[in-house]
């Protein structure tokens, strides 16, 4: 079975990682500090914080803002429950807002009749696809980018994504486009904010007492997502490649997420959009029967409406999304023979 997630890790990782076990010092330090001044060269400017987790990173933005009791944060209800966690621990109010069928991502006119007071807005670049920062922006509200599913991603004006916002926001989990096993990072063009992020981070040896909180990366981490960064564009153009072959033998009467030949899209998933239930179902099954594994990338029972017991009815789009999208492996341990074997069984499905 092709399994639809696995991490790619390269004989120059594993040289990156064995160095630092090999230099003594394994928690946050030097490699930390190169990951960050890496951020602050891409986006040519600005501070970054490297920090344990995602999740980690979507609190300390919030946290670093500003927002607290009563503040009410806008977010998708299609995407994950760590923006939910995220709001909590900060103490702040979610509220949740319907997406846009086309690309996923949060809808900017939803905001106003979902969401009119938010003064905050998580905006997730779901799969890749480029939310509407300028449009949001435009509201009048604090927004973080979401970059956990885009890192290296480019918008449609060539600008990289996460440098509009307040705040942007990256995960380097097993599964995202680059990864460190586990990690985050804030990167945000006001480098006030990150002092203010990098102090809460820096819990111990302090000369004044304030709440803090252990949420520092390790070497072995950055090493690893440092490693992996070098070779951005390669991973790129990689998860394209297999989204070209994907796309051009695509059934007639199914679908995908929009954007995905955009230039400097990046590709975290190939995320397929059928009819209906019966047809995702069935599709799913054909491609297991042909070895290969995919999977619903967000099934009804996450969506954030649903765990926050909202009216189903308020969020149509969310929910036919999860009703009816299927995600196909694209990550980079795939083979060329494996690309096509999945190429082939997609292409004989009769929806």
């Amino acid at each position: 079975m092709i399994p639809h997630n696995r991490t790619f890790i390269s004989a120059d990782d594993q040289v990156a990682v064995h160095a630092v076990l090999a230099s003594g010092w394994i928690a946050q330090g030097p490699a930390v500090t190169a990951l960050e001044m890496r951020f602050v060269q891409h986006y040519s400017g600005g501070a970054a914080c490297a920090v344990s987790n995602g999740t980690t990173s979507l609190f300390l933005a919030l946290k670093g803002l500003g927002a607290k009791s009563g503040t009410e944060v806008a977010l998708p209800s299609y995407a994950c429950s760590a923006l939910l966690n995220a709001v909590y621990m900060a103490g702040a109010t979610p509220k949740v807002v319907d997406v846009l069928p086309n690309n996923f991502c949060l809808n900017p006119d939803a905001i106003e009749t979902q969401a009119p007071n938010a003064g905050f807005v998580f905006a997730v670049h779901t799969y890749g696809a480029t939310a509407d920062i300028t449009t949001i922006k435009s509201q009048d509200r604090v927004v973080i980018e979401d970059c956990c599913q885009a890192q290296g991603g480019v918008g449609v004006t060539n600008v990289p994504l996460g440098a509009i916002g307040d705040a942007a926001v990256f995960s380097f989990y097993a599964t995202k486009v680059v990864t460190g096993g586990q990690g985050g990072l804030i990167w945000s063009g006001d480098s006030l904010l990150v002092e203010k992020i990098r102090d809460y981070r820096q819990f111990d040896c302090r000369e004044t007492y304030e709440p803090r909180f252990n949420f520092q990366m390790t070497d072995i981490q950055a090493a690893l997502v440092n490693s992996q960064m070098q070779r951005l564009e390669a991973i790129r153009e990689r998860r394209a490649y297999i989204a070209n072959k994907y796309l051009a033998v695509m059934p007639s009467g199914l679908s995908t997420q929009a954007g995905l030949l955009e230039t400097g899209r990046m590709v975290h998933r190939f995320v397929v959009v059928t009819p209906d239930r019966v047809i995702r179902n069935a599709l799913r099954t054909h491609l297991a029967a042909a070895g290969v594994e995919c999977i619903v990338p967000l099934d009804q029972f996450e969506l954030l409406h649903r765990y926050l017991k909202l009216d189903p009815n308020d969020f149509p789009i969310s929910e036919r999304l999860a009703n009816t999208t299927l995600s196909l492996p694209i990550h980079l341990c795939l083979s060329d023979d494996d690309v096509s074997l999945i190429s082939d069984a997609l292409y004989r499905f009769q929806p």
